[in-house]
């Protein structure tokens, strides 16, 4: 028996009881996912969203017992409303598993349309959206959604890409890695939505490890830790930094003053950056992109087996 069903057997649950079993929803656009083939949809969008109801798969079907049937349908239908042409998980339960954790979830289509997904990255996160594993999973083996429709299904996140261990996961989640607003990853380095969006798969893993391998914050300081550069075609440089605050009170940047050097400790470029308003939350890092212009740039052949960027001194 699955779980997740054994406080909802042999009796009727109420509504609140169906909700505390839930955990927060993540939700996306049907049309933010490639392979819905949604086309531009009028929902006349009822003041009470869209009730989904319980669609299960082949497998499913075939394991559960007549019971167990009625209390997934039961909890399908009291599940909060979705607003129409989104696509949501809702998280019902966290155990242990031999290869990790298993995670088990609605995946809930509130389009008017049928619904295939395909490879996706979720994750699990915990208390102030800490991560605490991401991986990729196929999702077009769960078949396609129907609409309205709630679909169960269990995800097995393996040891392998745990970020942290020890950890208390009573408040957690599970989410679609780019519906996410915000992420933490390991000491404190947080992601916001366009980071998460914007960035590739190789780059987030990069930042991951990074992040478990920088040195705890003091108390009170603030530095800038080089994590990658490039050039681009047109010959400017890209720098991803990270800005680390360990003070107690948040930071905030309008403009910053860069200079690049190279291995031979040479100015390769220097720039003054406008950044609207960057804010670095205490005690966190968050990384940013800085680009240099071709015309910042005053080393014609630098040597990038080495380099870092600092504040200039001020003479």
């Amino acid at each position: 028996m699955l779980s997740f069903l054994k406080n909802l057997m042999g009796k009727t649950p109420t509504p609140q009881e169906v909700r505390e079993q839930v955990r927060e929803e993540s939700i996306l656009s049907a049309s933010d996912t490639e392979q819905s083939h949604q086309t531009e949809q009028q929902v006349q969008t009822k003041a009470t969203g869209v009730v989904t109801a319980l669609s299960l798969h082949e497998s499913w079907e075939a394991k559960l017992s007549t019971q167990e049937k009625y209390a997934l349908s039961f909890m399908a239908q009291e599940l909060t409303p979705l607003d129409p042409g989104n696509i949501s998980l809702a998280g019902t339960a966290l155990v242990p598993h031999d290869a990790g954790v298993e995670v088990t979830a609605f995946i809930r289509n509130s389009s008017d349309r049928p619904v295939r997904l395909e490879e996706m990255t979720l994750v699990v996160l915990f208390g102030d959206q800490q991560l605490f594993t991401r991986q990729s999973f196929d999702l077009s083996e769960i078949g396609e959604i129907p609409p309205r429709s709630a679909r169960p299904w269990s995800f097995v996140f393996t040891r392998e890409h745990f970020l942290q261990v020890d950890v208390l996961l009573a408040n957690w989640k599970i989410a679609f890695e780019m519906a996410q607003k915000k992420m933490v990853l390991p000491q404190q380095l947080e992601l916001e939505e366009s980071w998460i969006k914007a960035l590739s798969d190789e780059q987030k893993n990069s930042l991951i490890e990074l992040a478990k391998n920088l040195p705890a914050l003091k108390e009170g300081e603030v530095n800038i830790q080089s994590v990658q550069l490039r050039r681009s075609a047109e010959g400017a440089l890209h720098v991803m930094l990270l800005i680390r605050n360990g003070s107690t009170q948040s930071l905030s940047f309008e403009k910053l003053p860069l200079v690049l050097y190279d291995a031979t400790g040479e100015k390769v470029a220097e720039g003054l950056f406008e950044l609207g308003s960057l804010t670095v939350n205490a005690s966190t890092s968050k990384p940013w992109m800085f680009i240099y212009p071709p015309e910042m740039i005053q080393k014609a052949e630098p040597d990038f087996s080495r380099w870092k960027v600092s504040v200039p001194q001020q003479s």
